[in-house]
């Protein structure tokens, strides 16, 4: 059934595809330059990238602590293994004006 889908998707994508040679390098230079731009974008946003990377490292905190709490819930409930005790660090604090830290 997994190959009949990714046939039928790959079939479609293949169809809008243009045919005509202007066309087609038209849309190659499209998406060459698309993708440049997404891989520049912290180059031109760089306050944007740091603020994105500090909003970035305190989900990834929250996700590790909701990851292993799982992993003990289910350790306990299935093993019947106690999990150990766990202090984290709690994650940065933000600021009355909404920004993590000061």
């Amino acid at each position: 059934m997994f190959l009949i889908r990714m046939a039928f998707w790959l079939a479609l994508i293949v169809m809008v595809l243009p045919s005509d040679r202007e066309r087609q390098a038209q849309l190659y230079q499209t998406a060459t330059e698309t993708v440049h731009r997404a891989a520049t974008f912290c180059d031109r946003n760089a306050a944007l990238c740091a603020q994105g990377a500090q909003h970035w490292a305190v989900f990834r905190t929250k996700l590790e602590f909701g990851a292993k709490l799982v992993f003990d819930v289910a350790s306990e409930r299935l093993f019947g293994v106690q999990p150990a005790v766990h202090n984290p660090e709690p994650p940065p604090q933000r600021s009355g004006n909404g920004r993590v830290g000061a």
